[in-house]
């Protein structure tokens, strides 16, 4: 008996700490890693955002002395649908430093677009960051709203 309530508990505890991973798109919930389009009111999960492309270049490398290695990373968000893009919100798992990024906002694990940003059909928005260790974060469409 108290082995099946320990098994009752920890099934629990994974699937409460799965869904708590989840968020919000729409009326839906998409799973971590997955990106939320909203194109025309229209809610979906995608786990591969083909709308939006993003390129980070290292512009520099350094080494801070007991800190270890940085990189300067140039961050290109492309537009690759004949529509503008907007509400653009870019997730890593990297733990970055709010004072070390430009051209947008940290917001935890979430590097959110200015809300007058928005990226017209075959252009791209630039914005940078400074990483710690010697290669760029691993960075994902989160969130966009493709206008008509």
């Amino acid at each position: 008996m108290k082995y099946l309530i320990a098994i009752l508990l920890a099934l629990l505890t994974v699937s409460v700490s799965v869904s708590s991973a989840n968020f919000q798109c729409g009326r839906y919930a998409c799973l971590p890693g997955h990106s939320c389009i909203c194109d025309n009111g229209i809610f979906k999960c995608v786990y591969v955002c083909e709308e939006l492309t993003i390129v980070q270049t290292i512009t520099e490398r350094w080494v801070d002395g007991a800190n270890g290695p940085s990189v300067k990373v140039d961050v290109e968000v492309i537009n690759h649908t004949h529509r503008t893009i907007k509400d653009i919100v870019i997730a890593t798992d990297a733990k970055l430093n709010a004072g070390q990024i430009w051209g947008a906002q940290l917001n935890g694990f979430l590097i959110n677009m200015a809300s007058y940003v928005s990226i017209a059909p075959g252009e791209s928005y630039h914005f940078g960051y400074i990483n710690k260790g010697d290669h760029s974060a691993h960075l994902w469409v989160q969130n966009i709203f493709i206008s008509a």
